[in-house]
């Protein structure tokens, strides 16, 4: 195997150059964890290989598949729960190297990137023109179109939804290349910016699949118009059940573009807010649960008016109480709304604990009561839950987030994680739940998925018969 991988190695030198390819464990090390390690064990890849174009990463996936050694996409490092742990070893490809926006068309409302580009980046192109990019709640250095592949949450879901991606252009387990949508059609005009052509929508075959059948090298996302006014707010409420139904209706009638729902236990906003403008709200709290709705009204200046007359009536209809913001966190809100994530600070405790899954929103007071019972159980009070209604809202559809901030380093808390995770399980699944958010190792079973599993698998085994793309993960 030692002398395999060192063949291959010198292989991958022609193709990459030799400053883009390592085995040296300096190198590998930071790629054997993430930060639900407990969930995933640690792995080492035994080579790291950095391609710069679409040929490159054909050519190292064709040497891959003739010495049958598994791959493990990664497009910016961004990663959570296992799914670029490299479990069976192999060749971790880094695609950050490609990192080029290759179109940004007003027209078409539309960008086209390679994986490695990060918010951050196409954000402050896009800006330029007055179009907006959907953003998600992580990093501003998180990779779009893993992101995107993925359906991450984003700020605006609750108009704008989870899916933005059009088409890809997927490099297939044995070099092959597939493209998706017009992207396919060498001589439409435009090429890259329509998928429902030419029979089944293949690039939703890919999403969700967390690099087990391919890797994307390049995509085509949606862009929107940046509205003329974006307005937060920061709603209190009494308990859960009460912010159930002005969630609803602000939903239903259009009239914000975001709505969370969220509580957070006294000692998790402590951390949350420590060194941040928010840090005293938890002194004027007391210890009891902070239930709040963050809205944001967006649009031109009269709609934005028109709707945040009707966010405030529906808010007090039904219980809640306004709070006043100081400027410089309204300024700060809107940045996070944007792409910023100045308030992305669940890491402050040293590991942040989630189970997200989509559910019924009138059911998000029973989610949080068990999910907050079982962690109060097992000694980790810092609990924080959202629920987050999603366009297109048929069936209330929400996301959902029970998070926990908690001490990985720890090894006794490490022991009561993986307790508690098997339980939150059960229990969410008891109450009833659409589906689980990813699909995250140890926590998405194929198996238990019927026909829908079995089906799954198949394509997989279509896709990649020797099973070397990202092995370990769903659906295998």
């Amino acid at each position: 195997m030692r002398a395999r991988l060192r063949e291959v190695e010198r292989k991958l030198a022609e193709v990459v150059g030799k400053e883009n390819v390592s085995s040296d464990p300096s190198d590998l090390v930071p790629f054997e964890r993430d930060d639900q390690f407990f969930l995933v064990p640690p792995h080492r890849p035994d080579l790291v290989v950095r391609p710069g174009s679409t040929e490159e990463v054909r050519r190292v996936l064709r040497l891959a598949y003739r010495y049958r050694i598994p791959v493990v996409p990664l497009a910016s490092g961004i990663n959570r729960k296992g799914l670029c742990i490299p479990s069976r070893g192999g060749i971790l490809l880094d695609l950050r190297r490609m990192n080029r926006i290759l179109e940004i068309n007003e027209e078409m409302m539309t960008a086209t990137i390679e994986p490695g580009v990060s918010f951050g980046q196409l954000v402050n192109e896009v800006r330029k023109t007055g179009l907006r990019v959907i953003t998600p709640w992580a990093p501003s250095t998180a990779s779009v179109l893993a992101n995107y592949m993925l359906r991450g949450i984003y700020g605006p879901a609750t108009r704008y939804g989870t899916d933005h991606l059009i088409s890809i252009e997927v490099v297939l387990p044995d070099g092959r290349l597939l493209r998706t949508g017009s992207l396919n059609t060498p001589t439409s005009r435009p090429l890259p910016y329509c998928n429902l052509v030419n029979g089944p929508d293949l690039c939703k075959l890919f999403q969700a699949n967390p690099g087990t059948m391919g890797v994307i090298t390049k995509g085509t996302i949606r862009l929107y118009p940046m509205p003329e006014v974006i307005k937060p707010f920061m709603a209190s409420f009494p308990n859960y059940e009460s912010m159930v139904r002005p969630a609803i209706e602000l939903t239903v009638r259009d009239v914000v573009e975001a709505c969370w729902t969220m509580t957070f236990t006294p000692s998790s906003l402590r951390t949350l807010t420590r060194g941040g403008r928010l840090e005293g709200l938890t002194e004027a709290l007391g210890e009891e649960d902070l239930f709040t709705m963050w809205l944001y009204v967006a649009g031109d200046r009269e709609r934005a008016e028109r709707d945040e007359q009707r966010m405030r009536r529906i808010v007090e209809e039904n219980g809640g109480t306004l709070l006043p913001l100081p400027p410089e966190v309204e300024e700060e809100m809107v940045k996070d709304e944007i792409w910023e994530r100045t308030s992305v600070r669940g890491w402050k405790k040293g590991n942040l604990y989630g189970c997200s899954f989509y559910g019924i929103m009138k059911l998000a007071p029973e989610y949080y009561r068990v999910c907050r019972e079982i962690s109060f159980r097992y000694g980790f009070d810092e609990f924080h839950y959202e629920a987050v209604p999603v366009a297109p809202f048929h069936g209330q559809l929400a996301y959902n987030d029970p998070c926990i901030l908690w001490d990985a380093g720890d090894p006794e808390q490490v022991r009561k994680m993986r307790r508690l995770h098997r339980e939150i399980m059960k229990a969410l699944l008891k109450v009833g739940i659409y589906g689980w958010f990813r699909p995250f190792p140890g926590v998405v079973d194929s198996r238990r998925l019927g026909e829908y599993g079995r089906l799954w698998r198949a394509l997989k085994d279509l896709v990649d018969p020797l099973h070397l793309m990202n092995p370990g993960k769903p659906p295998l």
